[in-house]
């Protein structure tokens, strides 16, 4: 018979339990911990305009350094000289070249068959000889008009002198009383007549020596007046022939073998390889930046050449400016019309605050960026300087070290505080 159920019992020792009054007490510090936890994190995503993920974002550090501040361009090569052959008259041409010949400086190209100009040259050149003609046979006259009056004058001289001989004759005569009175006053007349012709004649001859002279200066310039003008036609008549000013090769022939051609049109090309340009395609709104004379550089090749930057075109196409760039010392195994890229280098500065160029420096206006700082970013005030293809120079706002955006920040609107997101 079992009377109880000790010898199957065995005695557990209790443990020693918290009181009930600090267990209470902890876990009431836990719940205002994580309350007050909770209430900080509460109260900074209700103070903020909004939540980004971070990932969807990039960042950059303000650093300090030397900056240079530059524009990457594209454009082509072409050759610097490279002129154009005009016709000069209206003709039949001929033409002794063909499209990419080499020539030479001085090679004839081509030949024009303009009989209209011929024939007005061989006209001018008798109408030169004409008037030369009139001219020898002018001055021929010239001499024997000249001849006249002098006779008539040396006549009047002669005929003074015997006036005078006569009337000392008379006035003898008259004191010895072998002639009369009236014979005195009649020599007196015949010397006053012979005086007065004399006076006339040379007066005449002077007048006359004048007269030939201004005739002859005249009809002298009417002669050279044609001899320009047949020396200018025979010059027009020479270049129907066209001469190759340069050594290269053809560029575009803009007419046919025997085609007929109007004056002042356009025949062909030439194009001079041994110095070609960049010709660069700026962006509308960076051509204000740009001055002639700027260094720049030029790859080709994946080299690069030095140039410099030496027309800009006043002229805006398509939203772009052209811009010519030359090479200080000329590229070897260059080609007409070879794309290539330029980094035209607006001006170089030293130990200044600088970041990485991103979209922010647009949607900011250049005066906006956003600074982060723990896991929010804020709106801070900046200012910028130069602007480069990849940096930008920060002037106000930041300092080295700050983190800042520099993705885009339409999406922040005027938002002054925004939460980043892992």
């Amino acid at each position: 018979m079992i009377r109880d159920t000790r010898q199957q019992d065995k005695v557990i020792q209790q443990t020693r339990r918290l009181p009930r009054l600090w267990l209470a007490m902890a876990t009431a510090i836990g719940l205002v911990g994580a309350a007050t936890a909770s209430y900080n994190s509460f109260d900074q995503l209700l103070s903020a305009d909004q939540v980004v993920s971070l990932q969807n974002l990039r960042t950059a550090t303000v650093i300090r350094g030397d900056m240079v501040q530059d524009l990457r361009v594209e454009g082509r090569t072409m050759a610097a000289d490279s002129p154009s052959m005009y016709a000069i008259a209206a003709g039949t041409v001929t033409l002794f070249v063909k499209a990419g010949d080499e020539i030479k400086a001085g090679q004839a190209l081509l030949t024009i068959d303009s009989p209209e100009l011929r024939n007005q040259l061989l006209q001018e050149e008798a109408t030169l000889a004409r008037l030369e003609m009139e001219v020898s046979r002018q001055k021929i006259a010239i001499k024997q008009q000249q001849l006249d009056n002098t006779q008539q004058m040396e006549l009047a001289k002669v005929e003074l002198e015997a006036a005078q001989s006569e009337m000392a004759r008379a006035r003898t005569s008259i004191e010895k009383q072998i002639i009369s009175k009236e014979e005195l006053e009649q020599t007196e007349v015949a010397l006053k007549r012979a005086e007065l012709n004399e006076r006339h004649a040379i007066a005449s001859l002077q007048l006359a020596q004048e007269r030939l002279s201004f005739e002859l200066k005249s009809s002298e310039l009417n002669l050279t007046r044609q001899r320009h003008l047949t020396q200018e036609l025979r010059r027009q008549v020479e270049a129907l022939t066209l001469h190759s000013p340069l050594s290269g090769i053809v560029g575009t022939l803009n007419v046919q073998q025997k085609q007929h051609v109007q004056r002042d049109t356009q025949l062909m090309s030439l194009v001079n390889l041994n110095e070609l340009e960049v010709e660069a395609y700026i962006p509308e709104n960076l051509a204000d930046e740009l001055g002639i004379g700027l260094r720049a550089n030029v790859q080709i090749n994946n080299e690069h050449y030095s140039a410099t930057l030496v027309a800009i075109s006043p002229e805006v196409e398509q939203g772009q400016v052209r811009g010519r760039i030359r090479f200080s010392e000329q590229p070897g195994n260059l080609r007409q019309n070879q794309r290539v890229n330029a980094q035209i280098i607006i001006a170089q500065k030293q130990n200044v605050l600088k970041v990485e160029r991103g979209a922010f420096v647009e949607t900011g206006a250049s005066r906006t960026a956003y600074k982060i700082e723990q896991n929010s970013a804020f709106r801070t005030p900046i200012s910028l300087g130069v602007k480069s293809v990849r940096e930008v120079e920060i002037t106000q706002g930041l300092q080295p070290g700050d983190t800042i955006i520099i993705s885009s920040l339409a999406a922040f609107g005027q938002s002054q505080q925004v939460i980043l997101s892992e």
